[in-house]
């Protein structure tokens, strides 16, 4: 029947603030582990979307070359130079690295009858493998792991 009094400044929303702000702070790390480890997902697809487009590409360039007479097959030095650098940098006229540490090393050119394959492991590495040590134990903790792209084609 009378009315209740409250207390100046102690209502039940400014309690409840607290709370919030604690909740928030609990639930912050997981939310940006969700967010980063989605951008790492769609990062290491992009580049291997890349990573097959140009070996495709190079493969074809390297089909079309490779034929020297009739029924005479062979990859050619300057031909093989070239496929490398097109995988490398991504087209025949870019000097653009095409992905961060692909390097030769990683791109192998074979040539089996008349059919003719490119193979690349590029090595992928989050961008945040430097923050992961091994926390005090020795060596640091090695998160890449190899994007493996592999194309046949017969040569023409």
């Amino acid at each position: 029947m009378f009315p209740t009094t409250i207390k100046r400044g102690c209502t039940k929303n400014s309690k409840e603030q607290g709370f919030a702000a604690i909740e928030f702070t609990m639930i912050l790390p997981f939310l940006l582990l969700l967010i980063f480890a989605t951008a790492e997902f769609g990062r290491v697809l992009y580049q291997y979307n890349a990573l097959n487009k140009t070996v495709r590409s190079a493969s074809r360039y390297l089909a079309a070359n490779a034929k020297l007479g009739t029924g005479v097959y062979e990859i050619k030095a300057d031909v093989g130079t070239k496929v490398t650098a097109y995988i490398q940098y991504g087209g025949p006229n870019s000097t653009t690295p095409l992905l961060p540490n692909l390097t030769s090393s990683t791109i192998d050119l074979s040539l089996s009858g008349e059919f003719v394959t490119i193979s690349v492991s590029y090595p992928w590495q989050p961008i945040f493998s430097d923050m992961f040590t091994s926390f005090g134990l020795g060596s640091d903790i090695d998160m890449s792991f190899p994007l493996v792209s592999t194309y046949t084609m017969r040569a023409f």
